[in-house]
């Protein structure tokens, strides 16, 4: 199904390909086809599969009469009669009919934390944070059964003999608890918290660990071993199915505290078991004074120091690691099913054909793992937190929730409709749409229909147009209006509830308007030139240099003469895109090509040592022609403002040399150039280093400049003087004078 469903989409691909290269336009498709992608959007009455389907939600109903805060227990008797253990207050309740939670017991305890029924139709409820254990009778009476010297009773199970057995914290110790309310000591763990325990056939015991995460099993006679050692710190949860495989959840990374009872004085035991009375009077327990070893302790290990007793569970938070389902073989081999991630593993199930049921806190969620490990979501819980749940022998489900406290039913039958919202698709502009195409599978009695909408706006809101009449048939025209933003939503429809539809596949196409490309940058830098220096400071008097100044390294003329052009481009749609660089005289009427390339981004090296000196603009014009037939094409255009091109030396005029007083020579000068500031003066004589020289004025800043030198004392002879005068553009004035000193 699935290969097939991938031909169609890369044929529907193709043929789309095909039609957008024949008129230059191009067409896009979004498809979903995963459960990621589909878990982007949103659910009404429906579920999806790990394989990537849509399915209709099985029928849910919320059970009515919890007036606790936390669920925190389920348990069922022979007779699919379901009991839920709750909290604040701790309370009982029997669940009547399937919807209507009665109140059976109401303790003094703040937390019903276990409940567990056996064969004669007796029902136990471990409490915390006090540790006390309760019997109500088949007549519905209640009564003390034991007090366990521990904060929490987190599970127990009966095993065949009608034993009680009981995980506590923060202590980590396992009870053995007799027919006739007498405790022992079964497993004296170095862990804190055994939070999770279930008995298979053979009345081995298994229980799941916190803070280090092990699954023990134990057997009848006491010795217990490790079965698995998971990286996460808490299994919080434990199933076992008709194959005798072990089932473990994790519930690691985030703890947040729930209010404790404050302690209470220590009981005093008699050995006389009371009935529960109605004005919740105090009462005797059957506690000895020293618990007996039912076994000897196979792992005598040194235990952590104890927590507080006041110690709360552990519920909330937002995990900072994903948590999982570890199915444990028989033969002892290890692998994970089951993923969540943000969210805490807090009750697994089996139902009769083994497949497992997963509910989790935090990021609230009901999920079922079939028995060839796919997976699919089931409903959705407002609560917070979904903290246990329970299979009845025909396969109905119990949810228990937290803040608030409530228990859904959920059956084995589909709902008739639902419905799924996608998420919303950005296109990033006006776009025109093609056609939706969706693959399902439609049992007799079963039918799927889609619409859609559009809008300009990221969040659909009242500007969105309304959702389209159904399209009935995968490949129909979308008719909403051209629009950034687009959503569809699929309705799914059943008249038989044992039977739903299935979407895994669906896609649309669209083309987006044209959009002009963009110009992001366009520049033009000369070469750098070694002579471009101007000095640190202006200088007022006219006393040459006595650093001694190296002659400027002059680049040959055809690299000073090139000017780098650069740009940087971009298209809206994504388009290829044909730039052109054109240039023309400030006073010419025509542009001319300097250059053609297709580079988004780039420079290019323009020569411009045979042009004319002189002002001259450049123009940048980026197509997207050759995405676009010509009658759709766009283009952008930016042109720099004029720059100069000046290849021609300075010129040095009225180069004068004069006696001045004691034995210097003052030497001045005036330097022209027609497009370019003067930026620099130096001379030499004889040779000699070279020194700069300053202008009359103070500073280089203008294309015509004066300049006066004062040389050093000289001896009378024969000197030879050379000016050179430097322009902006790189170009160097060269100038002789011959003097002589008497």
């Amino acid at each position: 199904m699935k290969g097939l469903l991938m031909v169609k989409i890369f044929t529907l691909f193709f043929l789309l390909l095909l039609v957008s290269r024949a008129d230059g336009t191009t067409t896009n498709i979004w498809t979903q086809s995963t459960e990621s992608e589909f878990d982007k959007g949103i659910n009404q009455n429906v579920s999806i599969h790990s394989t990537g389907e849509i399915r209709l939600s099985p029928k849910t109903e919320a059970v009515t009469g919890i007036k606790s805060a936390f669920v925190w227990s389920m348990a069922s008797n022979l007779q699919n009669q379901v009991f839920v253990g709750s909290g604040d207050p701790g309370t009982v309740y029997c669940i009547k009919n399937g919807s209507e939670a009665v109140e059976l017991f109401k303790s003094p305890e703040l937390y019903i934390q276990s409940i567990v029924c056996d064969k004669h139709g007796n029902l136990y409820a471990g409490t915390s944070p006090k540790g006390i254990i309760y019997k109500i009778n088949n007549r519905g009476e209640a009564s003390a059964f034991c007090s366990l010297p521990a904060a929490y009773v987190w599970d127990m199970a009966v095993d065949n003999d009608s034993n009680l057995f009981a995980a506590t914290g923060n202590e980590g110790i396992l009870f053995k608890i007799s027919p006739d309310g007498i405790p022992a000591v079964f497993f004296d763990s170095p862990e804190t918290n055994l939070l999770d325990i279930l008995l298979d056939q053979y009345n081995n015991v298994y229980a799941g660990t916190e803070p280090n995460g092990l699954v023990y099993k134990i057997t009848p006679a006491g010795e217990a071993q490790v079965l698995y050692d998971a990286s996460e710190g808490e299994i919080h949860s434990l199933g076992i199915d008709s194959s005798g495989n072990i089932y473990a959840g994790t519930a690691s990374g985030a703890q947040v505290f729930v209010p404790a009872a404050p302690a209470a004085p220590a009981v005093t035991q008699t050995g006389v078991v009371t009935p529960f009375s109605k004005e919740e009077k105090a009462w005797d327990l059957n506690l000895p004074e020293e618990l007996p070893m039912a076994q000897p302790a196979s792992m005598a290990q040194q235990r952590p120091p104890s927590r507080e007793t006041e110690a709360p569970p552990k519920i909330t938070g937002i995990p900072m690691a994903p948590n999982y389902v570890y199915k444990i073989t028989k033969e002892g081999l290890v692998r994970k099913i089951f993923e969540t991630g943000q969210a805490l593993i807090l009750g697994i199930s089996l139902d009769t054909q083994d497949n497992l049921y997963v509910v989790t806190g935090n990021r609230s969620g009901v999920y079922k793992v079939w028995k060839d490990e796919t997976s699919s979501s089931m409903v959705d819980v407002e609560e917070v937190q979904a903290l246990c749940c329970l299979n009845t022998n025909n396969n109905e489900l119990y949810v228990g929730t937290g803040n608030m406290g409530k228990v859904y039913k959920i059956w084995p039958s589909f709902v008739t409709e639902g419905a799924f919202i996608s998420s919303v698709l950005d296109t990033t502009t006006i776009s025109d749409w093609g056609c939706i195409y969706w693959e399902a599978a439609q049992p007799e009695g079963t039918n799927v229909t889609l619409a859609t909408r559009s809008g300009n706006c990221e969040k659909p809101d009242l500007t969105w147009d309304s959702w389209s009449t159904p399209y009935l048939l995968s490949g129909e025209r979308i008719i909403s209006a051209p629009a950034r933003f687009i959503q569809y939503k699929a309705a799914l429809q059943t008249v038989n509830t044992d039977t739903t539809p299935a979407i895994n596949m669906v896609s649309l196409s669209y083309l987006p308007k044209n959009q002009p490309p963009k110009i992001v940058n366009f520049t033009i830098e000369k070469e750098p030139s070694s002579a471009s220096q101007k000095p640190s400071e202006a200088k007022t008097d006219v006393k040459a240099e006595t650093k001694p100044q190296t002659p400027a390294i002059q680049k040959p003329h055809h690299q000073i003469a090139q000017k780098n052009i650069q740009w940087d481009t971009e298209d809206p749609n994504n388009d290829s895109l044909q730039l052109t660089i054109y240039f023309k005289g400030e006073d010419e009427k025509v542009w001319k090509v300097i250059d053609k390339n297709t580079q988004k981004k780039g420079s290019y090296a323009w020569d411009t040592l045979r042009l004319p000196d002189g002002k001259y603009q450049v123009k940048l014009v980026a197509s997207d022609e050759p995405d676009n037939p010509p009658e759709t094409a766009l283009d952008a255009e930016n042109t720099i403002q004029p720059i100069v091109i000046d290849n021609s030396r300075p010129m040095i005029k009225s180069l004068n040399t004069a006696m001045g007083a004691d034995g210097r020579y003052v030497i001045s000068g005036a330097i022209k150039d027609e497009y370019s500031n003067i930026i620099k003066v130096q001379y030499t004589i004889d040779g000699h280093e070279w020194t700069s020289a300053y202008p009359v004025d103070g500073v280089f800043d203008s294309q015509e400049e004066s300049f006066q030198i004062t040389t050093k004392h000289l001896t009378p002879g024969d000197y030879t003087l050379i000016v050179n005068a430097f322009d902006s553009e790189g170009n160097i004035g060269v100038e002789k004078a011959m003097f002589e000193v008497r």
